[in-house]
């Protein structure tokens, strides 16, 4: 009996049904697109570690649905340009404009909310009207021209006010937070469009940190995106109440987002832990550790900033990463907890729940202070050239990421 000569192949072939039918789920586009458009993004990721071929569709979706220059042309022409201004100024894009990149959704009435710095301000409402032609929409109380309202001088020399709040555990959400909100306008394609410019009195964090309920603590860097609260958020689609010391008489936040399909929980049921709750609450946290979602984006073309004068070490990340705080019970309900980080020898302000990174940068600050003011007082350093050593904070940041004493007193639970 004659034999039959195989050829070999170095190319394994499927061996069962189902192999094939992979292939040809995940081979083609259209067919995963219409699937990975209808799940939420943690199963998107729990089906892209599956096998190879999933894995390589969820990654060409993922690269698709959250392109940061499609979500933004909607209001800006020019979206790498816009990065590298909040690259240099550290301005995050917050609210429901944040929520629906990472929900692959839209809102059709929504703006775009950018949280600014103290001392930028003026640089990102410059950009915008003169670079995107918006033009500012000034409300009862504000003057024609928003410079009237945003000086182009800010004097980050100035000892920052440390009032009782300060000193105290921050419990709850207050307009002081925010200095002014500032509106500007202009017409698109498809209707009139409207960015809101919150000047912040301390940080953007401080600001977002303490919105009116969890759904909406994202925001957008300029190389990544943020979810504080993704499980609650993304997959149970529920958002808890944030409580602060103005109650909330306006409903229409609620009635809002309960359209947009997220279930409002007013507080935690008492004997709730840190394991059976998708908010984590009575946890030390930290921007991007193990229970946010950060999703890195593509950075190429966008300017870092420079050197903020020759007396200050190069600083380029986005300060947004070094904040701490805690979701704990106060008063009537759940609110944030944390201790600000506030000194004119760094040029931003942070905040922690870590006692001994607080304490330590409190006795870098009064003894580089003294220096730096001393060097002022004898006109031996001028305010163009006063020395921010936001480098410290990210060094110490690393130092006591596993050296971590928490302030806050909590019962055993």
């Amino acid at each position: 009996m004659s034999q039959i000569t195989v050829k070999p192949t170095n190319q394994r072939q499927p061996r069962l049904a189902h192999e094939c039918a992979v292939g040809e789920l995940f081979g083609r586009a259209p067919i995963y697109d219409a699937i990975f458009s209808c799940i939420s993004p943690h199963t998107l990721v729990r089906i892209g570690r599956c096998c190879r071929a999933a894995y390589v569709a969820s990654k060409d979706f993922s690269h698709r649905a959250y392109n940061i220059h499609r979500h933004l042309s909607r209001y800006l022409s020019e979206p790498l340009n816009f990065r590298s201004l909040q690259a240099r100024t550290g301005t995050l894009i917050a609210g429901s404009n944040a929520l629906q990149f990472l929900d692959r959704t839209f809102y059709p009435k929504s703006d775009m909310d950018l949280y600014v710095h103290p001392g930028h301000v003026r640089e990102v409402l410059d950009y915008l009207v003169e670079r995107e032609g918006y033009r500012f929409k000034p409300d009862s109380t504000q003057p024609q021209d928003y410079r009237e309202i945003v000086s182009d001088e800010w004097d980050g020399t100035r000892i920052r006010d440390e009032s009782l709040e300060d000193d105290e555990l921050l419990l709850y959400y207050q307009i002081r937070g925010v200095e002014s909100v500032l509106t500007i306008e202009k017409r698109g394609p498809d209707g009139l469009l409207k960015i809101q410019i919150i000047a912040c009195e301390t940080s953007p964090f401080d600001a977002i940190i303490n919105f009116h309920s969890t759904c909406v603590m994202n925001f957008i860097t300029f190389d990544a995106a943020y979810s504080l609260y993704p499980v609650a958020t993304f997959e149970k689609r529920e958002t808890l109440s944030v409580w602060r010391a103005r109650p909330l008489h306006d409903l229409t936040v609620v009635i809002k987002y309960g359209e947009r399909g997220f279930a409002w929980i007013s507080t935690l049921p008492a004997g709730t832990s840190p394991r059976n709750s998708v908010f984590y609450p009575f946890t030390d946290r930290t921007v991007g550790d193990r229970y946010t979602w950060k999703l890195p984006l593509d950075t190429r073309g966008v300017a870092l900033r420079p050197q903020m004068n020759p007396s200050s070490p190069i600083f380029q990340c986005d300060p947004v990463i070094y904040n701490g705080w805690a979701l704990e019970r106060v008063q009537h309900g759940m609110g944030t907890v944390y201790k600000a980080i506030k000194s004119s020898v760094f040029r931003y302000n942070y905040t922690t729940t870590n006692y001994k990174l607080n304490f330590k940068l409190w006795l870098f600050a009064i003894e580089q202070g003294f220096l730096s003011r001393i060097l002022l007082q004898n006109n031996l350093l001028d305010k163009e050239s006063w020395p921010w050593f936001d480098t410290e904070i990210a060094s110490s940041w690393e130092t006591f990421k596993d050296d971590f004493l928490s302030f806050i007193r909590r019962d055993s639970t």
